[in-house]
């Protein structure tokens, strides 16, 4: 189990995260337009919306794998993309975004764990390298995170020897070895079969109810995003078209958007 206060930050009133006016553009498609909202220390949200509203892509540019086209952002009081330099604010150096990434975990659709690698060494490969760890110390805390996933006996499993269940608990246990203090979800039950998606929810569940790690969930998992936020925000053309909290948003939605998107879940069978 982990420690309840591993996560928390110093600053419980702040928003761990602060997104204002943000623009993201892949050529002549914008894909996020002039986006703003907060994140609060230990808040647990849930991006939902159509396909191609540009939720994975703000996971993406929090953590560093997108570079932004304007706007700011905060995270842990710090400027993510920008930087001072002799008085002048100016675009961050890898440096920075080095030392920013170090707050952040990201667990991805379709696990990304090294397949040359055992499922213990996939978990302790990035605390040896970015944090300096000692083997016997990172070992000892990969395994306490495989127990917590519920895979301890797989340790020196290679990937190729897991469900699609398993490899996903380990790339979550894996994104929490760094110990961040914002865990971000990109869709991570979406490439698997029925069956086991729910083992992966259970894991996620755990971390919500027993750590106050603050954590952003994109996913078409309604049931689940009800039962797993403190918030929702409804996603449209790169615009937050409604939030609230998940019995609002998923019981009472004011916006017609948002109404005829939660409609068209339901009649795909979705739970909400």
């Amino acid at each position: 189990m982990l420690h309840p206060k591993v996560f928390w930050g110093p600053n419980l009133t702040t928003p761990i995260i602060r997104i204002d006016k943000l623009n993201k553009s892949f050529g002549a498609l914008k894909v996020l337009d002039g986006l703003c909202f907060d994140v609060m220390p230990g808040e647990k949200l849930a991006l939902i919306g159509p396909s191609g509203s540009g939720k994975t892509t703000i996971l993406r540019i929090l953590m560093t794998l997108e570079t932004i086209s304007g706007g700011h952002i905060e995270v842990c009081g710090e400027q993510l993309y920008h930087m001072t330099r002799n008085g002048q604010e100016g675009p961050a150096d890898e440096a920075h975004l080095h030392h920013m990434r170090r707050h952040i975990g990201m667990v991805f659709q379709h696990f990304n764990l090294f397949p040359h690698k055992s499922v213990l060494e996939n978990i302790t490969l990035a605390p040896m390298l970015t944090k300096a760890e000692p083997r016997a110390k990172a070992d000892a805390r990969a395994m306490e995170l495989l127990d917590m996933v519920g895979l301890a006996d797989k340790a020196k499993s290679m990937p190729s020897q897991l469900s699609g269940g398993q490899k996903q608990r380990v790339a979550i246990a894996r994104a929490l070895a760094l110990q961040p203090r914002i865990m971000l979800f990109d869709e991570v039950t979406s490439a698997l079969d029925p069956e086991l998606v729910e083992e992966v929810l259970l894991v996620m569940k755990q971390l919500a109810n027993e750590t106050d790690m603050t954590m952003l969930l994109v996913t078409h998992e309604m049931g689940f995003a009800h039962e797993f936020a403190d918030r929702v925000l409804f996603f449209d053309k790169g615009s937050i078209v409604e939030q609230g909290p998940p019995a609002q948003i998923f019981t009472n939605p004011t916006h017609e958007r948002t109404q005829t998107f939660l409609r068209k879940i339901i009649a795909a069978g979705h739970r909400v």
